[in-house]
């Protein structure tokens, strides 16, 4: 069920991210929209999210903090998916997909897999802390703390 939940998470932000970026490219490279658009955006980002859902449920999800170091491979592997979905699904000029296709998987696969990586994990337990560990403000006044008046020595009791 996680798989599914996050192939959908991945969907939605990768189909927006997309569509987003076609009709602005299209139009300020080519001076004319893709016919279709809508189509092929769902095409070309149900196939990505297919597979960054994969690589998420096999671990492998390429986040920001591992997608150059432990996940280089599957960063390799995404990019050059990302460039096939732009130059035969989006039609853009190769060049062009190159440029835009990375800059893309850059942004909304990390940013996605951020987003499903938050949904899908677990809540932290809630501690009940006992009242001596409540913080205490950092700042404090400048002013001189006010001197308390000496307290007043009582008379002693009266024998009788």
């Amino acid at each position: 069920m996680a798989t599914l939940w996050a192939f959908l998470i991945y969907w939605l932000v990768v189909f927006v991210g997309c569509f987003v970026v076609i009709e602005i490219a299209q139009d300020q490279l080519y001076d004319e929209v893709t016919p279709r658009v809508g189509l092929k955006v769902t095409a070309g980002s149900f196939l990505i999210a297919a597979m960054l859902a994969i690589f998420y449920h096999r671990q492998a999800s390429a986040s920001y903090d591992t997608m150059f170091t432990t996940n280089f491979m599957w960063t390799v592997l995404q990019g050059i998916v990302w460039f096939a979905v732009f130059t035969l699904i989006f039609q853009f000029h190769p060049w062009h997909a190159l440029g835009l296709g990375l800059a893309t998987m850059l942004l909304i696969q990390g940013l996605a897999t951020m987003g499903v990586n938050s949904i899908l994990s677990p809540a932290p337990a809630i501690v009940n802390r006992p009242a001596a560990a409540v913080s205490k403000p950092v700042r404090q006044s400048l002013a001189p703390a006010p001197v308390a008046p000496p307290p007043k020595a009582e008379a002693a009791p009266k024998a009788k």
